[in-house]
């Protein structure tokens, strides 16, 4: 019982910076949205309009303010309006996360972030992301989104987690949204692919039980 104790203490970091990988209950562990936010401490600031985590286990915030010109980029994505699917927001989600990626990856310094890299000499290097930051940054993108009325299909909820080491995978992180009509939701996981490109969004149950087949996301469609 000592060793299992021993090897448990020490297996306790990579619990706290593993991205990779049954289901751990963040959803419980922050019950609501403003929850997570202040737990995390990434709510916006000062008229802010998102935050963005850097550094790994979000080390680095960051408010950002966008101009003019950024606004118009985000907002000229979702000009569809009547008659917009569900299946087509979500597609206009993805292209509005990888271009605010851009937007801010020259400002945080995260453009040339990879994706599914995790190495843990980038723990506190500001321009480098791994999925507790990309989780937290994406759902300041969507909560953006959501007060601005450019989504409306669609809600943000508390990001959700998988895996637990003891049952062979990682701890992973991704923000999630939930379908009005059905109630289904999905990932928005942005930590798999390179900054400013689109994030992976695929039906939470699929990530979280079909995960051998969810983590090979390179050419993954949306669903």
């Amino acid at each position: 019982m000592k060793n299992f104790f021993l090897i448990f203490y020490f297996l306790i970091p990579f619990f706290l910076v593993s991205c990779t990988g049954q289901y751990s209950p963040m959803n419980t562990k922050y019950p609501t949205i403003n929850e997570y936010l202040v737990s995390m401490n990434i709510e916006t600031k000062d008229e802010s309009d998102v935050v963005v985590c850097s550094g790994y286990n979000c080390n680095y915030i960051t408010q950002i303010y966008f101009s003019e010109s950024d606004l118009f980029s985000i907002k000229k994505i979702f000009k569809e309006v009547n008659g917009r699917t569900s299946y087509e927001e979500r597609q206009m989600i993805a292209a509005a996360i990888a271009t605010m990626e851009v937007i801010t990856g020259d400002i945080v310094g995260t453009k040339n972030d990879k994706g599914g890299v995790l190495e843990n000499h980038h723990i506190g290097n500001p321009e480098k992301q791994d999925c507790v930051d990309e989780s937290a940054t994406s759902t300041s993108y969507l909560l953006f989104l959501q007060k601005n009325e450019l989504i409306f299909l669609h809600d943000v909820v508390v990001p959700q987690a998988r895996g637990a080491l003891i049952d062979g995978r990682w701890p992973h992180f991704s923000a999630v949204i939930r379908e009005k009509l059905s109630g289904q939701q999905y990932v928005v996981d942005s930590w798999y692919r390179d900054n400013g490109l689109p994030p992976v969004i695929i039906e939470l149950k699929k990530w979280i039980y079909d995960w051998r087949s969810s983590s090979k996301v390179n050419n993954e469609q949306l669903s």
